[in-house]
């Protein structure tokens, strides 16, 4: 039996076990085993909804085992690659080494900071299930501050999210923090008026969803405009704390939440 090792449960990793399981391993003699660090497949475009407390954790991490249990020949083990020996054809892991005729690499994406350290330390991102939980708990607590601030000035910056990236997933995190402002929260703290809540969402081109035609990026900002996000085009971010965001025009935004969705590069692994 030839060894075919995939590293990675994402959606790369997952249509390559199902694809290989569908055209029949015993027939074509392969044996395959995937790898990954957690023993679930995350559905990463619905994390901004966890992040804004509309679904729970749950509803977008399934079991990789109950997945791959319905695919003949295909196996699953739960350890952290480290390395790959090409020479002898091995993944080295923290559990030890695993050999290989066929090796597919689908470790998925990790967050663009483009070497800014601080943007890396002060910013919420969007990539694992533990990231839109803390993102959660921050806005949430973000609001219990507030509400017991005396300094208006420290309230404000408490209830301003500042979104840098308007590409998927800054307008779909913009737009459910407007929804959770304006409809879920406002209810929790009446008397901080949730709803006057600043969202800032930042973009360094000159238009919203700039992978998509003019007119698409021109109606989903004036979507967003509607439900109250602030956007403003032709502006890069260069710094942040955990108090404040300074623009490439040495403009500082007083805000304690900075989400980050300027980006995405292949994961280290992949180096």
């Amino acid at each position: 039996m030839k060894k075919v090792v995939v590293v990675g449960m994402g959606f790369g990793g997952l249509r390559v076990a199902s694809a290989l399981s569908r055209s029949g391993l015993q027939k074509h003699g392969l044996d395959v085993l995937v790898l990954d660090r957690r023993n679930y497949h995350l559905f990463q475009p619905l994390l901004y909804q966890v992040a804004t407390a509309m679904l729970e954790e749950e509803a977008v991490a399934y079991s990789s085992r109950a997945i791959l249990r319905r695919m003949n020949g295909v196996r699953f083990r739960m350890t952290t690659v480290q390395s790959v020996d090409f020479a002898a054809k091995r993944v080295l892991t923290s559990d030890g080494a695993v050999p290989y005729d066929y090796l597919v690499l689908a470790a998925g994406s990790v967050t663009n900071f483009f070497g800014n350290a601080n943007l890396e330390k002060n910013a919420f991102d969007l990539k694992k299930l533990d990231d839109a939980v803390a993102l959660r708990n921050h806005i949430l607590s973000a609001y219990e501050r507030a509400a017991k601030e005396s300094d208006p000035r420290v309230r404000e910056a408490l209830m301003t999210f500042v979104v840098v990236g308007a590409g998927p997933t800054g307008v779909e995190f913009a737009g459910s923090l407007s929804e959770l402002t304006h409809h879920v929260l406002t209810q929790d703290f009446p008397e901080l008026h949730p709803e006057r809540s600043k969202i800032i969402m930042l973009e360094a081109a000159h238009q919203v969803l700039p992978h998509l035609p003019e007119e698409l990026g021109e109606y989903t900002r004036a979507k967003l405009e509607k439900m109250g996000v602030e956007v403003r085009l032709g502006c890069a971010v260069t710094d942040a704390t955990p108090e404040k965001v300074t623009l490439a025009d040495g403009t500082e935004i007083r805000s304690h939440t900075l989400f980050w969705a300027a980006g995405v590069k292949a994961a280290p692994l992949a180096e």
